[in-house]
């Protein structure tokens, strides 16, 4: 569950130290020696790639492979865009966009800069728009 929320977080621009500030405040078990490496290393790539070799970000598409999370979901895992499409579709490649200089080469990232190279521009204006409502609409620490 830790890796979906930072995914989640990492797509929406949430700052690395708020997200593990929220696990210690709510988590019992959340010991700062754990969650920094996790939190800000490996799951919201929040160290610029130290600790892990490219970002924790996912579609929903591999969410629902990995998990059992989608099934009684109100969102389509399967639409990019649209009013039922799942938030992390759209964020994933909103996310994309927004990185996609600092992506094109990268070794582990680069067959998706492809993918998102080869997106109908109309579709990708659509879906960044999506993105940026779907951020607006939500109350939580932004980076700056």
């Amino acid at each position: 569950m830790k890796m979906i929320q930072c995914n989640f977080a990492t797509m929406l621009g949430v700052e690395p130290a708020a997200l593990s500030r929220w696990y210690w405040a709510g988590f019992t078990d959340a010991y700062e020696w754990v969650e920094l490496p996790n939190v800000a290393g490996m799951g919201t790539w929040g160290d610029g790639g130290a600790l892990a070799s490219k970002p924790y970000v996912a579609s929903g598409a591999y969410v629902n492979r990995m998990s059992n999370y989608c099934g009684q979901c109100r969102y389509d895992v399967k639409q990019r865009a649209g009013p039922d499409a799942c938030p992390m579709n759209f964020l994933y490649w909103d996310f994309m966009a927004r990185h996609r200089e600092r992506f094109a080469k990268h070794p582990r990232m680069r067959m998706m800069t492809k993918h998102l190279d080869g997106m109908a521009d109309t579709e990708l204006v659509q879906l960044r728009r999506r993105a940026d409502e779907f951020r607006e609409s939500l109350s939580y620490d932004r980076e700056t």
